[in-house]
This record gives C-alpha cells, sequence and structure tokens, in this order.
C-alpha cells in the first residue's frame, strides 16, 4: 500500500491513491511505501544530512527494504511540493503531472532502479508508466 501523508498541501489524495494503486499493480510491489509532501526548507535539511548536498531537490528516497510487524516496509519518499510546483511552471504541464512524476520516480528508485548508473533505462520506465497512469480514466 501507498500512503500519502502530511496533507498540508491540500492535493487531491483519491486521484493519487487511486493512480498509485495502479502503479503498484503494475510494478507489482510486495510492500508499504509512504510519501510525504513538504517544504524547500525540509528537503535541503534531509538532502543535507542523507546525501551531504546544501540545497533543496525535489524528491528523495529512503529505502528500508525490510520486514516489520505491520507488514514488509519499501521505505519512505519525500517530495519538495514548492520545487514540484516550479518545475510545473517551467515545463508548462499541470502540477499533479509533475507531483505524479515525481513520485514514480521515487517508487522507481525504492525497488531498485537508479538513473546514475543505468544506461536510461529508469527514466523510459518512468516516463512509460507516468503516460500510462495519465491516461486512466477519473
Amino acid at each position: 500500500m501507498i500512503k500519502l501523508i502530511g496533507n498540508r498541501y491540500q492535493i487531491d489524495e483519491k486521484y493519487f491513491v487511486s493512480r498509485l494503486s495502479e502503479l503498484s499493480r503494475i510494478l507489482d510491489l510486495k510492500g508499504d511505501i509512504s510519501i510525504k509532501l513538504g517544504s524547500s526548507q525540509e528537503s535541503q535539511a534531509l538532502n543535507l544530512e542523507y546525501l551531504q548536498k546544501d540545497y533543496p531537490t525535489d524528491v528523495l528516497s529512503f529505502p528500508l527494504q525490510q520486514q516489520l510487524p505491520e507488514g514488509f516496509y519499501l521505505g519512505d519518499i519525500f517530495i519538495c511540493f514548492p520545487l514540484a510546483q516550479e518545475q510545473a511552471l517551467k515545463f508548462d504541464i499541470p502540477p499533479n503531472n509533475e507531483l505524479l512524476r515525481l513520485m514514480i520516480h521515487g517508487i522507481l528508485h525504492l525497488t531498485g532502479y537508479d538513473h546514475e548508473q543505468d544506461a536510461g533505462e529508469m527514466e523510459k520506465l518512468q516516463e512509460r508508466l507516468l503516460s500510462d497512469l495519465l491516461n486512466l480514466k477519473p
């Protein structure tokens, strides 16, 4: 199950839950994932603490891949909401599309994909999945 936590930005949770449920089915995800939307300051602090990079970034993935009493837990994803909004404006796309792209990106990292080490496979899969999920009926 994929959970959105701390919805202080008032996104359409039903929309994202339906898309992420389908993504979970497509990828045959075995485990839980939490996705948190947060501020630029939170993003910068996490990026510095975990990657030693002192600037905000759009998405961070924290793989856990561990059996917990409640079940298997794949990990956490942090998305910087203000950066997602800026990127949507920059690329002239709907903000929900950019948020969904970042969610897919984070989930792919949790499942072992690494765009910094592959030959573009993760990006191709990400764009195909995004297209598939955007074309779902409401």
